[in-house]
């Protein structure tokens, strides 16, 4: 799908959710959520190709792909976790948005942690250099 189908999509599904909101409430937000599922699902086949080509750009130069491969995982994290807590704050739980957040930010810390290590040795070997 194109930007202008995506958009359109989000468009059409806010508008039917906004209709609907006031008399059922209910049924706004599955529309809403439905919405915002299907343009995630349309968004994965850009997002494999994106990885591709990342990869491909990686290997040329000579980067280690599980550095990639976590870089990317932690993209991922981040935007599932900013669309759930969206979701969160517009049904009115806005308390448990904030807390799967948190969740993403530690989640990409943890799975960050060979990076930082592999970072960390990098100025250990530096400095027993100088």
């Amino acid at each position: 799908m194109d930007i202008f189908a995506t958009a359109a999509l989000g468009l059409t599904g806010t508008l039917l959710a906004v209709t609907l909101k006031k008399i059922r409430p209910e049924i706004a937000m599955l529309i809403s959520l439905a919405t915002g599922i299907v343009i995630i699902i349309d968004l994965c086949t850009g997002i494999a190709d994106i990885f591709l080509n990342l990869k491909k750009i990686a290997s040329s130069n000579g980067i280690d792909g599980a550095y990639l491969s976590i870089a990317l995982k932690a993209c991922i994290t981040a935007y599932i976790t900013q669309f759930c807590a969206q979701l969160c704050a517009d049904a009115g739980e806005g308390a448990v948005g904030v807390k799967v957040e948190l969740a993403g930010k530690i989640a990409i810390v943890a799975m960050s942690m060979p990076i930082i290590s592999g970072f960390l040795d990098a100025i250990s070997k530096l400095l027993e250099g100088i």
